[in-house]
């Protein structure tokens, strides 16, 4: 089995790398935004969305060191200030902390760094994340410092898959609260948090654009570019369709199975997008094939006769050569030129000579096996390979030509065609096969033309 080269799409990686960038940006500015809000004791800031929970200051602390790591884990970046695997060790760390309080009770006061009176009264430590994040930040840290060290490829796409989980799972329990019910202990999490953390997931993964599951996301095939335009959205449709779903029980007073129709509607109407998008791709690449696929015909194609070029040929006599080499395949060479064709010419003029060159391209074509080869080599020569062809077969092959060309009732006078016919040896190269057939197409000539002679090994 030929192994097919894996090529990257150059636009793909570049866009990869350059949302990294700015998701790294980005985390450190909300981090930093919500940090501000915790040292100002602006409660707007700390959640930046009204009415939801706060993000915890230590959980701030921990994205804006994981942004940092992944910025500073691109290739743009000097080696000796690629710090991320140990500001992602430290972001760990704040996780890990932060979920042995909460497994085993413990109070170092790592997280009461700033007063928090909403967590007081409602009875829960003060500035300390939930566990879900905190659990969260311990596998963001490990999969910071595996991808920045670039190593176990499987484990860091196992905890970014975990990670995902955690993010859609929380935003589900977001939507389940939004109709007073209960939320798990994902709905704690807030929701700030759990949008930054799919960011930086996103962020960290996008940094190895051509590894691990980005590779295939970037690859510049018709499954690259499908994975490009809808994991995502794939991924944050069913989140989408919870929020609706209970948006319209708790805000607008539907009843659960009227809620549900609406949501069905909705559902199968963002399938069909899906659908017709993907349908719109495929077209699109299919029209790209086809172009290219015509184009590649126009370039290894002779205009005239419809018969390969001296290009296609040239490649076609190399990859038989490279076989022969390989795999001992023998095959045989015929060269032709039609007799007298200049004075034909002379006689009837260039459109009709014209006229002959085409119909010999018919001839040729109509005379051959679907696996030879007939190429116009030049002016009125023109050359056949024939695979797995002995030194008898293409003399046969040589006679019959001969006969269709004698047979053919041409529009003007009869015309012949002489033929060089030369076997491929062992060591031959492209220069020593191709002079063999063209000495014994001359030797066709000199002994009076419409006729073949074999070469002499």
């Amino acid at each position: 089995m030929i192994a097919v080269p894996f090529h990257q799409n150059a636009a793909a990686v570049r866009g990869f790398a350059v949302f990294s960038r700015v998701v790294a940006v980005l985390i450190c500015t909300v981090a930093l935004v919500v940090l501000a809000g915790w040292c100002l004791d602006v409660p707007l800031l700390t959640t930046l969305v009204p009415g939801q929970h706060a993000m915890k200051a230590n959980a701030a602390i921990a994205f804006a060191l994981s942004g940092l790591a992944l910025f500073l884990t691109q290739d743009f970046v000097p080696p000796r200030w690629r710090l991320g695997p140990w500001l992602s060790i430290v972001v760990a760390g704040i996780g890990a902390v932060t979920l042995g309080e909460h497994l085993w009770s413990l109070d170092p006061g790592f997280d009461h760094l700033f007063d928090d009176p909403v967590a007081r009264a409602a009875g829960w430590p003060p500035g300390r994340m939930a566990a879900p994040a905190a659990f969260a930040l311990t596998l963001l840290g490990v999969l910071g410092l595996l991808v920045s060290t670039r190593r176990y490829l499987v484990l860091r796409e196992t905890i970014a898959m975990v990670l995902l989980a955690i993010v859609v799972s929380g935003l589900a329990s977001y939507a389940v609260a939004l109709a007073s019910k209960i939320g798990g202990p994902f709905a704690q999490v807030p929701l700030p948090t759990l949008l930054m953390l799919l960011l930086a997931v996103l962020g960290w993964l996008s940094s190895s654009p051509t590894t691990g599951l980005t590779r295939v996301a970037t690859a510049d095939t018709f499954g690259g570019a499908l994975a490009r335009r809808l994991l995502l959205p794939s991924l944050l449709l069913p989140v989408i369709f919870v929020f609706v779903l209970e948006l319209l029980q708790s805000l607008l007073g539907l009843p659960e199975t009227l809620a549900f129709a609406f949501v069905a509607l909705g559902s199968g109407g963002a399938v069909a997008g899906l659908v017709w998008w993907v349908a719109s791709l495929l077209d699109k690449l299919e029209r790209q094939r086809m172009e290219s696929a015509l184009l590649r015909n126009d370039a290894d194609t002779d205009v005239l006769t419809g018969l390969a070029n001296r290009r296609a040929f040239d490649g076609a006599l190399a990859s038989l050569l490279h076989g022969q080499r390989e795999r001992d395949n023998t095959f045989a060479l015929l060269m032709l030129d039609l007799d007298r064709f200049k004075s034909y010419n002379d006689d009837y003029g260039h459109l009709a000579g014209d006229q002959v060159l085409r119909i010999t391209g018919q001839l040729l074509r109509a005379s051959l096996r679907p696996s030879d080869r007939a190429a116009r080599y030049g002016g009125e020569e023109f050359v056949l390979l024939l695979p797995e062809a002995d030194a008898a077969g293409a003399r046969e092959a040589a006679e019959r030509l001969l006969r269709a060309f004698r047979d053919f009732a041409w529009p003007q006078r009869a015309v012949t065609v002489s033929i060089g016919v030369a076997q491929a040896a062992c060591d031959d190269t492209a220069a020593d096969l191709i002079q063999r057939a063209d000495k014994a197409l001359y030797a066709a000539k000199d002994a009076g033309r419409n006729q073949a002679v074999l070469a002499v090994p």
